[in-house]
């Protein structure tokens, strides 16, 4: 299969079971020392949760190298990781959400893939967003989304940005909405507002180049 056929059949499009949430705690020696475990921990606490391939786009590093930080913590109780089954694209999948070993894990495998989601957005934009600042929001009745933060020609703006998965409607006020295909976010973003997609955010380039604006 080419990289591109590939790109467009992963994606968190829709939750179907979620494992046991998986923690292993107190050893302090198993710190990964040389700074990437750190800095793993401070965006964890600003995304709430991470794929292994995100940390590895945010830490500009290889999975490997992001996959040796997360299991640095986990063996130190700083993390916590659960196995998600999904719908992914065409197929079906299984992926690793890691997150703070004091954060609530995701309530049902749907929650997960909007983090998941999530996640790959702020991956991007963390390095990329001027005064970038980030949040997530978890609503009961809305679900989980984020606020973003950022300057444009010196001015603060506030984005919220929702990730509704397959099967999921849009929560109305949102600015950005992250749907698994181009072709859903044509079809149900809201008019007016801005979409991207699961099968975009896997591919190389800048986030500025994967948010499209929908007119009608």
């Amino acid at each position: 299969m080419q990289k591109e056929q590939l790109a467009k059949n992963i994606s968190y499009a829709k939750g179907i079971s979620m494992g046991a949430s998986q923690y292993k705690g107190g050893d302090s020696e198993s710190i990964d020392y040389t700074g990437r475990a750190y800095e793993l921990m401070e965006m964890l606490a600003e995304a709430m949760a991470l794929t292994t391939g995100a940390a590895a786009t945010v830490l500009d590093c290889s999975r490997q190298t992001a996959g040796t930080a997360f299991n640095s913590l986990w063996w130190a109780g700083m993390v916590r990781w659960v196995n998600i089954f999904a719908e992914m694209g065409e197929y079906k999948g299984q992926f690793r959400l890691w997150y703070p070993a004091d954060v609530r894990p995701p309530k049902e495998a749907q929650e997960a893939c909007r983090l998941a989601a999530l996640g790959l957005f702020y991956a991007l934009a963390k390095n990329e967003v001027p005064g970038f600042k980030w949040r997530v929001l978890r609503n009961g009745k809305s679900g989980v989304t984020a606020e973003m933060q950022f300057t444009i020609s010196g001015n603060s703006t506030r984005w919220i940005i929702d990730a509704p998965r397959r099967d999921e409607k849009p929560v109305p006020g949102a600015d950005v909405y992250i749907f698994p295909t181009t072709e859903e976010g044509k079809t149900l973003t809201p008019a007016g507002k801005a979409y991207t997609a699961d099968e975009l955010l896997f591919t190389p380039g800048e986030l500025r180049r994967k948010i499209f604006q929908k007119s009608s």
